[in-house]
């Protein structure tokens, strides 16, 4: 098996659609995901883009999708990336994929020299555990905060 990581590009945008939005089932919470394919594409590519995507491909077909954002943080008075949405698609878990396209936001991070921020369930016991060997500061509401030192080349 082989996989990438890579920046999506606009035609990919039906397909990291349709991953966020099987996110947002898997969650339950579908019912609140109002964006629609077309509101998407444009907030990600159009002309004053909102966030960026990276795609996971295994074998050459997409398999995993990660939506993130630069902003300012105020109690750092820094810019920060903020992940929204990290999915793996079902049928191509088990591969490490998460970690890679998480790895991956974490190298944009340490290249820029600031942290990176996601919120999870608190409920998510071996993801927390998984983080915190990874060098996330987890905090016990859900917060977890990458520092750039933390951040490593690789992950087992």
């Amino acid at each position: 098996m082989s996989y990438m990581i890579r920046p999506a590009v606009e035609a990919d945008a039906p397909e990291a659609y349709k991953l966020v939005r099987q996110l947002a089932i898997h969650e339950g919470l579908d019912d609140y995901m109002q964006i629609d394919e077309a509101t998407f594409t444009n907030a990600a590519f159009g002309d004053n883009p909102q966030f960026s995507i990276l795609l996971a491909e295994l074998d050459g077909v997409i398999a995993g999708v990660v939506t993130y954002f630069r902003r300012f943080h105020i109690w750092f008075g820094e810019n920060l990336i903020e992940i929204d949405d990290l999915f793996v698609s079902p049928d191509a878990r088990g591969h490490g994929i998460g970690k890679k396209l998480l790895l991956a936001i974490g190298q944009l991070g340490k290249s820029e020299n600031v942290h990176v921020k996601w919120t999870i369930t608190t409920d998510s016991v071996r993801t927390i555990h998984m983080y915190r060997r990874m060098g996330v500061d987890y905090n016990p509401r859900g917060l977890c905060l990458w520092a750039p030192k933390d951040i490593p080349d690789t992950i087992d």
